[in-house]
């Protein structure tokens, strides 16, 4: 008899364990985000964090901060994010900084038509750059030259000339500081400059990387549009 109560304990044991065991994966199932986090056009972008000087001072930055969860396609209230990744002292960011001035100026809302209104008509697109610094020899920045490349001023030299000599207008849009490269690596950048296209729930839509023969004004206005 005592045998047969034992027997009854540990099955009833047993039976509450694997139920537990059950809920915990019903648990995870409802509770992980099945997207899988990385910079590939379908999966949730790294975080982007630091620094950030938006032109009278630096404040905390926080990407996160700025994505809607519950954002849906079609949704035009909800606001997407180019994050350009660049370098003070790169070549090619130089000769790209006046076609970023003019997308920024459009696809932000700045640029205004005869009647006041916003000559971009789609989602705001808000454009944030993520500065470092290369290993690559004269390439030394700092956050004197990073205000310097964004507002166009001062004394300070961006790839060799004074950075208020650069291509196109001062930018309006916020400058991080990424001298260490924090996120460049979290984000494995291969160089610069790079720009990835976020939708409003965080999601990437598109990199330069993965489409480099396209114009990033033209992917922002293919994929904001679409139904």
């Amino acid at each position: 008899m005592k045998n047969d109560i034992e027997a009854d304990v540990r099955t009833e044991s047993g039976i509450k364990i694997m139920a537990l065991f059950f809920v915990a994966i019903m648990f995870l199932a409802f509770t992980t985000d099945p997207i899988a986090t990385g910079t590939k056009a379908g999966e949730r972008a790294p975080d982007l964090e630091g620094m950030a000087y938006n032109g009278s001072g630096w404040t905390k930055f926080e990407m996160s901060d700025y994505f809607e969860n519950n954002w849906t396609k079609g949704d035009a209230s909800g606001e997407w994010m180019l994050i350009d990744f660049m370098d003070t002292d790169c070549t090619f960011c130089l000769q790209a900084a006046e076609k970023v001035a003019q997308n920024s100026n459009y696809f932000m809302k700045f640029q205004k038509d005869s009647d006041g209104t916003p000559a971009w008509k789609g989602p705001t697109v808000n454009f944030v750059a993520s500065a470092t610094q290369l290993d690559i020899p004269n390439h030394e920045t700092s956050r004197d030259e990073i205000i310097g490349f964004r507002d166009k001023t001062g004394d300070d030299e961006c790839g060799g000339s004074a950075c208020a000599t650069r291509n196109g207008g001062a930018h309006a849009f916020v400058y991080i500081d990424d001298i260490d490269q924090d996120n460049m690596k979290e984000w494995k950048v291969p160089g610069t400059p790079a720009y990835y296209l976020i939708q409003p729930d965080g999601i990437v839509a598109w990199s330069s990387s993965e489409n480099p023969n396209e114009k990033v004004a033209d992917a922002i206005i293919r994929l904001t549009l679409e139904e």
